[in-house]
């Protein structure tokens, strides 16, 4: 298997920008530190370090020494630092900031607690070709086990609560259809569900599965380390049990409804125009019973068979820039009506989609 490094040549990782991040919650004196000292130690740096600091409180991070120690050394190395106050509505909402971000091509994160081995960037880097939408490796805990037989990445390792990141095995990368917890990704093609609570309980799987389904690859290579050490603080420390339950429960739910959405074959408008744009839809297109419409005047379907969602909502389920009529008629230097261009749009698009 060539690497990235072979194909495009030993400078290749200079014309990528990678934006490594960390969420962090009430690790500042335990834990963080090891966390960014593993980026800063990286055999290939990153362009930028962001700390998305949950704290209940917002504290100078230079006040403290050893945080001080590391984020000069951050300079040292070249790599500027960011140090940004979060939302305190969870780790989902810091990564669509990070997601969104101009500037970078590729965004590359690890958990508070935990510790990459210096190589590790480079080996997942060596797997982020054309196609490739993100790429992790092994999160692993000490003592380290064996891989279990069976496990394929796919999300039946999901509902049977395994992940084949969790254990030690060596060989070829693989093709999976979800991550886990720090992966490298490829910033601004699906976003993260801010409709999840503050645990972010199947964020990342829905994430990276998102991008799967938009027919990017997902690829695990144990050639990159990445050790998980778990210890008090974190995001899910913060509530009683009952009230942490409630929340992976909504969560999980929220998970599923998504996915049955997806995987539920119907067809999806999305809408994000004015009144008029939804009715020039509507004289071009007779939805089908049960399709999904994504609009800010469902009014404009009343009466009709249809599932409407938000605009937010879509695009946790397609890119939706593929839907902008606009765009498609400059793109397509369309000179004809506006319900003409709804009908070339949709036809184009779904002509496939009983085959």
């Amino acid at each position: 298997m060539e690497s990235h490094r072979e194909v495009f040549g030993v400078n290749a990782f200079n014309f990528m920008k990678v934006c490594s991040y960390i969420n962090t919650y009430n690790r500042t004196d335990t834990l963080l530190p090891m966390a960014i000292l593993s980026i800063l130690n990286q055999t290939i740096k990153p362009q930028a370090l962001i700390i998305f600091d949950e704290n209940k409180e917002f504290k100078n991070p230079l006040e403290n020494t050893t945080i001080k120690y590391l984020l000069d050394l951050s300079v040292e190395k070249g790599i500027p630092w960011f140090w940004l106050p979060g939302d305190k509505k969870g780790a989902h909402h810091n990564h669509e900031k990070a997601n969104i971000m101009k500037d970078y091509d590729l965004f590359w994160f690890l958990d508070d607690d935990q510790v990459a081995q210096p190589d590790c960037l480079e080996k997942l880097l060596e797997e982020m070709r054309d196609g490739v939408g993100a790429v992790a490796g092994l999160i692993l805990k000490t003592p380290t086990k064996e891989l279990i037989p069976g496990l394929d990445g796919t999300l039946k390792d999901v509902w049977s609560g395994q992940n084949l990141q969790w254990y030690r095995w060596s060989g070829d990368s693989k093709e999976t259809e979800h991550l886990y917890s720090s992966f490298l990704y490829r910033g601004n093609i699906s976003h993260f569900d801010l409709r999840f609570s503050k645990k972010s309980f199947r964020c990342e799987t829905q994430f990276t599965h998102s991008l799967f389904l938009k027919g990017y690859k997902l690829i695990v290579t144990p050639k990159a380390i990445t050790w998980h050490f778990e210890g008090d603080g974190g995001c899910r420390s913060e509530e009683e049990e009952k009230s942490n339950l409630d929340m992976y429960n909504s969560d999980n739910k929220l998970f599923i409804d998504w996915l049955k959405t997806k995987q539920s074959g119907k067809k999806i408008y999305v809408l994000n125009g004015g009144v008029g744009d939804c009715y020039m839809f509507l004289q071009a297109i007779e939805p089908e019973p049960g399709s999904i419409i994504a609009c800010c005047y469902p009014e404009c379907f009343d009466g009709k068979d249809v599932k409407i969602i938000s605009i937010a909502e879509a695009k946790m389920l397609v890119d939706d820039k593929d839907y902008d009529i606009y765009k498609w008629c400059h793109e397509n230097k369309w000179k004809g009506n506006l319900i003409g261009a709804y009908k070339a749009l949709y036809t184009k698009m779904y002509e496939n989609f009983n085959r």
